[in-house]
């Protein structure tokens, strides 16, 4: 039989999953505008002309633009001139694009550490790529007395991830040699340092902090924190963020099949049997996906092809799905096949527009998607593990050996060196670090281990989902408890035990 790309296909669909705090509903992504100058389509203001004044003080920021966004109040969007190559700087510099809000020179200060590129939602014009409408970190809104009515108590700093967006060097735009977590993490210090020179430099202490690939930049950035000594950040607190030690790794797939929706797992190992012993079903979703593809599927690889996405589904959903609600529609024994395909196919509609947006520099210049080339650098990916299917009545000796061979290939993928150092680390380090998972995340089975080290301390949100949304984890039971103690223990460090 002809093989399709599961990698490819594994790569392409969870890519996906580590963009962004936003869940899809909040950021709906069915139309983009084709002005790759659209950031200075803002209607810019003079801003607080001592702010001004500080920031044109340093070197390397540049393109300064003062303006107003829905979320933030009063921010000033600038480019700093970040070099390409810490290492040498005859390589040149890139400008990599920041948005900033002050409130004073001894605020505490939040780095919201992006993972990929700045964006926002301007609802009214239904344009994805908008600062003037970036949204503000939910713990801007949690430590603020004033929760944002009168405007907020912290400063915030949200930085882009070089080669993503427009932060990238022209001339090295597409073979990507200086992407790397380090290189970030020089960038966030370049940034940051400059910053408490000319501008925030009162006593306030400083949390960074993101969610998914973009906590996994904060990790990652409190590793080199400390390997360099620069000393720059009090507290860490990166949410659902996977620390993944190879390139394809079995854990998120395993904690899918064994942890996430435990209280479901029994009748979606039925559902997910139905799809490889019952004949009706798996004809069902084989035509379900082509009808939605819009195009006939090669027979030789449909079934295959389905089965994969199916699984794919499931992840996502567990990853950014409502528990109460999309655990209803799990079918059940006498359902029609019709009801097991619906099933299948949720979520399936984002993926085609992702993939049209993420490779771009604006949407106007396609190019390869710098989150697949930092898989095998620094950042890992996830695998599916497919156990619940293997003995399928449906499926051949081939398949189940196709299955069993993409298992353990990630069993055998590539180790990555930089996630075990920091893993390693957390044993003994002296930087204050607070990880936060979702119980029901399948990106939780790339979790740190409970530590021992009572510098870093690890929570999981009882029926937590991918995200940080401090009014979700509150709907679940024993989930406002574990709330309270992240903000205790973030307030102790962030106000100095002052509050």
């Amino acid at each position: 039989m002809k093989r399709f790309n599961l990698w490819m296909l594994v790569a392409i669909l969870s890519g996906g999953l580590l963009t962004t705090s936003c869940s899809e509903s909040d950021n709906p992504v069915n139309q983009f505008s084709n002005n790759i100058d659209m950031f200075w389509d803002m209607e810019g203001n003079a801003g607080d002309p001592e702010v001004v004044a500080a920031l044109k003080s340093i070197e390397n920021v540049v393109d300064l633009k003062p303006f107003m966004n829905v979320n933030l109040g009063q921010c000033y969007y600038f480019n700093y001139n970040q070099q390409v190559d810490h290492n040498d700087p005859s390589k040149g510099t890139f400008k990599q694009q920041v948005v900033l809000s002050f409130v004073g020179k001894d605020a505490p200060t939040i780095l919201h550490t992006e993972g990929y590129n700045l964006t926002g939602y301007d609802r009214a014009n239904n344009n994805t790529n908008r600062l003037d409408s970036i949204d503000a970190p939910h713990f801007l809104w949690a430590l603020s007395k004033d929760n944002g009515k009168k405007g907020f108590d912290l400063n915030c700093v949200q930085v882009e991830y070089r080669y993503h967006g427009f932060s990238l060097p022209e001339w090295d735009a597409d073979s990507f040699q200086y992407l790397s977590a380090e290189q970030q993490s020089e960038d966030l210090h370049a940034i940051v340092t400059d910053l408490k020179k000319a501008l925030i430099t009162g006593s306030g202490k400083w949390l960074s902090t993101g969610v998914s690939k973009n906590g996994m930049t904060s990790a990652q950035y409190a590793y080199f924190d400390e390997k360099y000594g620069w000393n720059d950040i009090d507290v860490y607190v990166p949410f659902v963020a996977p620390i993944l030690t190879q390139s394809a790794s079995l854990s998120v797939g395993t904690y899918m099949l064994t942890k996430s929706s435990k209280d479901a797992l029994p009748l979606l190992e039925k559902a997910y049997k139905k799809l490889v012993d019952d004949p009706d079903v798996a004809q069902a979703t084989v035509d379900a996906y082509a009808k939605k593809e819009g195009a006939e599927l090669d027979k030789d690889s449909a079934y295959l092809f389905t089965i994969a996405r199916a699984y794919m589904n499931l992840f996502k959903v567990m990853s950014y799905g409502d528990f109460n609600t999309w655990t209803k529609l799990i079918p059940r024994e006498n359902d029609k096949p019709e009801t097991y395909a619906y099933f299948f196919m949720l979520d399936d509609d984002s993926e085609a527009i992702y993939r049209k947006t993420v490779n771009a520099r604006g949407p106007l210049r396609l190019r390869k998607d710098p989150f697949d080339v930092q898989i095998d650098i620094d950042q890992g990916n996830m695998c599916l593990d497919y156990s619940w299917i293997l003995n399928g009545k449906l499926l051949s000796e081939s398949d189940k050996k196709y299955f069993k061979d993409a298992m353990e290939d990630g069993k055998k993928s590539k180790t990555i060196d930089l996630q075990v150092k920091l893993l390693k680390n957390l044993e003994t380090t002296t930087k204050k670090l607070i990880f936060v998972y979702g119980e029901d995340d399948p990106w939780t089975g790339g979790a740190i281990p409970d530590p021992t080290n009572p510098n870093v301390k690890k929570y999981i949100v009882p029926h937590g989902s991918h995200n940080d949304d401090f009014k979700k984890y509150a709907w679940y039971p024993g989930g406002q408890d574990v709330v309270d103690k992240i903000m205790t223990d973030v307030k102790a460090i962030l106000f100095d035990n002052e509050e």
